[in-house]
Order: structure tokens, then sequence, then C-alpha cells
């Protein structure tokens, strides 16, 4: 009995695997699917864009913000009570060269004009008086001659007689008692005609003193009128009328609108790009700390509009560098802010301005900054989507594949600019701005004309896949 359930532990499992494969073999087995094989594409569809030549320079382009070109404070030159206040003197609003903002009480400056003007005519009178009394001692010096002349001629004939005995001494010594009583006379006379003539001179000081309190009273009176001296917007006033002000009390602050200017940085390559547009124009060659005139433009963007302005980037700001930023800060002047532009979404300037453009650039506008340099050199550019990260640029010829790695000269303006001779770039080739999947020098590629059409799943194969 127990080696029949010894034999049964080992025969029945075999009896139960072969029954198993017998049932396999006998279901049998389906043929295998056919295999497809995918033909690899013979081309890949890529978008391009065409390398373009770049003529006339290139634009360096900074962010800024529009300041005042001065702001001139206006305060009270003498003092007195506020008479009058013009209407045009509030914040905000504009002034023309010439208008009258504020008239101080000018009665006591007045008085003052009038009291120098009579002490100037007695000054005048005075020195008459003393004209006179000199053309007197003239005449009397004259006759005072004369009787001298007379007495010495009288003094010498006696004592010509006295020697003959013909007079007596007395009468002689009377003689010269004469003579000396002339020309004592004569000298009074003649110290008088020195003293007045030292008073004279004295007069014309006073005189001359008196004309310039005269005119120093005459410049405080006009000094009470308050004149726009140029024109601008009144950014504040902070006098009311009737109010009494002391000399060099602020009255009031103008914003001067005749001309603007544009607070911008610069990369030092950037402003090395500036030195060297320059460096064959000796003569405009600028200092050590100075930088060359450049022609530039100001747009500002409000909505879906543009605007520009005429400039030229006409100095540097401070002494250096910014230590922060490690820019240069420089300034953009605008001659005439009131000169606008609107430029079209093809980049073109409209006939007309619209309705709602800015009439002036204003204090605090953020703006763009380009600054237009000469390259100096022969550029081509593309857009920035067609460099990779990796700074590669993929370009169509022949229907492959070029992958260059130029060294860019500039980017703005969603452009990136190369020299023509170094970077194997030329006018006229395709650069690739879509994406491509494993890309290599000399795959098979073609243009697509509508990057957005649908194009073969290759992803099973090594194609690149375009998502865009």
């Amino acid at each position: 009995m127990k080696f029949l359930r010894t034999i049964l532990s080992w025969v029945l499992p075999l009896v139960i695997l072969g029954g198993a494969v017998a049932l396999f073999l006998l279901m049998g087995s389906q043929p295998p699917p056919q295999r497809v094989d995918v033909s690899e594409p013979s081309a890949v569809p890529v978008r391009t864009a065409e390398v373009v030549r770049q003529e006339g320079g290139v634009d360096i382009e900074a962010d800024g913000v529009v300041v005042p070109l001065r702001e001139v404070t206006l305060a009270a030159e003498v003092a007195g009570r506020v008479q009058e206040k013009s209407a045009a003197c509030k914040s905000g609003q504009y002034v023309t060269k010439g208008t009258v903002l504020f008239r101080i009480d000018p009665r006591d400056y007045q008085l003052d004009v009038s009291r120098l003007e009579r002490e100037l005519q007695q000054a005048v009178l005075t020195i008459d008086e003393i004209d006179e009394e000199l053309e007197q001692n003239a005449a009397s010096v004259d006759l005072a001659k004369r009787q001298v002349d007379l007495a010495q001629r009288e003094s010498s004939r006696l004592d010509t007689l006295k020697a003959g005995r013909i007079v007596t001494e007395s009468a002689a010594d009377q003689a010269i008692r004469d003579e000396l009583t002339v020309a004592n006379s004569l000298t009074m006379l003649q110290g008088q005609k020195r003293v007045l003539q030292k008073r004279r001179n004295r007069l014309q000081e006073a005189e001359a003193l008196a004309s310039t309190m005269l005119e120093r009273a005459k410049l405080d009176l006009s000094r009470t009128s308050v004149i726009a001296p140029v024109d601008g917007v009144v950014v504040d006033d902070k006098v009311e009328q009737d109010s009494y002000v002391a000399k060099g009390t602020t009255l009031v602050v103008l914003e001067d609108t005749s001309a603007a200017e544009v607070k911008s940085s610069l990369r030092m390559d950037e402003v090395a790009r500036v030195w060297g547009a320059q460096s064959a124009a000796v003569a405009a060659s600028p200092g050590a700390h100075e930088i060359p005139e450049t022609p530039a433009s100001v747009v500002f963007t409000l909505g879906d509009r543009t605007y520009q302005w005429a400039g030229t980037l006409s100095r540097q700001e401070g002494r250096g560098l910014d230590e922060k930023t490690r820019t240069l800060p420089c300034r953009v002047l605008i001659p005439d802010p009131t000169a606008v532009r609107a430029i079209d979404s093809y980049g073109a300037f409209m006939p007309q301005l619209p309705a709602e453009a800015p009439r002036s650039l204003l204090r605090g506008m953020f703006v763009q900054v380009r600054v237009h340099v000469d390259a100096g050199q022969d550029l081509v550019s593309i857009p920035e989507d067609a460099q990779r990260p990796t700074g590669e640029v993929w370009v169509v010829r022949d229907g492959r594949l070029v992958v260059l790695k130029p060294r860019p000269i500039h980017v703005a303006s969603g452009r990136v600019y190369f020299d023509s001779a170094s970077s194997g770039l030329v006018a006229g080739d395709r650069a690739v701005t879509s994406q491509l999947a494993n890309p290599r020098d000399g795959m098979a590629v073609s243009d697509s004309d509508d990057a957005s059409a649908p194009r073969p799943d290759t992803r099973s194969a090594t194609a690149p896949v375009d998502p865009g």
C-alpha cells in the first residue's frame, strides 16, 4: 500500500503536465502580425528667417526716464507784502516767459526812488554853484595878477628913485608893502581855487554815490514784480496773496519746458561702441571725461501706440560708473519735447498724430532710448529666436543643415547682429527659428512656408519634431 502511494506521488504530476502540453498543442497557434516598416522622411520641415544685411549702423537700446532740463526757483529779491498774485501761478499751470507772477507792494521803493532823485538833483545844483565860484575865482585871479604886476613895477621904480634920494625911504617901503599885500591876495585866491576844486571833486563823488543809490532803488522797485524767466510749468507755488515775504523767501518753482532730458544708463560695451563710432573723427573726439554727441531717439509706448522724439546723447552724468549696476549714467537731450511722431504697427511714421497722442514729453515718463551708432563694419542680423541658448545658429543651405556658432556683436530690437566677415553668416541665408530634435550638421531639412501646418508623426524614428 505504501509502495502504491509512492508511485502515485511521482507519476500523477507527470501525467498532469503531459496532458497540459497535449492540450496546448491541440489548441494550435496564430501567425504573427505583419511588421510595417516606417521609412525615414527624406527632409525635415523647419521654419526659417532670412539673414539680413544691416545698413546704417545699429541701435543701442536702454531704458530711461524723462527728467526736466532745469528747475528755476524764484525767490523774493525784496521784502514786502504780496500785493498781487497771478491766476496762472498755480501748481501745474503753464506760464510763458515774461508773465508777471507776483507783485510786491512797491510804495516804499517808489519813495526811495523819489528821495534819491531829489538828492541827486541837489548834488547837481551844488556842483553848478561850485562851477560859478570857480569862474569868479578865475576872474579874481586875473585881476590880482595884474595888480601884482603893477605893484612890482611901482616898487621897482620907487626903489630906483630912493637910490637917487628923490623919494623917501618910507614911500619905497609903502610900495613894497602894497606889493606884498597884492601878492598875498593873489595867493589866497589861488588857494581858494584849489579848495573849490576839491569841493567840486567831493560833490562829484556824492553825485555818483547818489546816482548809484538811485539805480539800486530803481532795481529794487523793478524787483517788486516777479516775472517768469522761461516758458515752463509751475511745479510748486509756496506763497499766497497778501502774505508778507522777506528777502530770499521762495515764491515759486518753475520747470523749464523749452527742452527735456532723458536719464538713462549704458553698459560699458555699449559705451565702447559709441566711442568706437567717433574714433575716426579726430575733431569730434571727446575729452577723457566726456561722451561724444551721438544721434538718438526716445520711444514711448501708450497702449498699442508708439511715439518717438528725436534727440542727442549729449553727456555722461556724474564722474563714472554706478557702483551697483556697473553702468554709465548718461543724459539724452530732447531739444523740442513737443516734436512727437506716431509710429504705426509696421514701423512707419504716421502722417497725423492720433487724438490720444501725448503732446509733449512729460516729467517721469518711462521711455526707451535708442542710440544710433555707426557700426564701422559689415553686419548681418537674425531674429533672436534664431540663436540657440548654446549660441549656435542653424542655417539651411542646399537643403542641408549647417551648424554655426558665431560671436554676436550686438542685440537690439529683437535681433542679433554679427560680423559678416567672421561669423560665417551670409546675407540671404535662411536661419532656422523652429526647434529640432537631435540636430546635426548636414541633416536634410526643408524650408516650410507655414510652420503651423500639420507634420507627419516621426517620433518613432530619429526624425526631428517641430512642436511649433
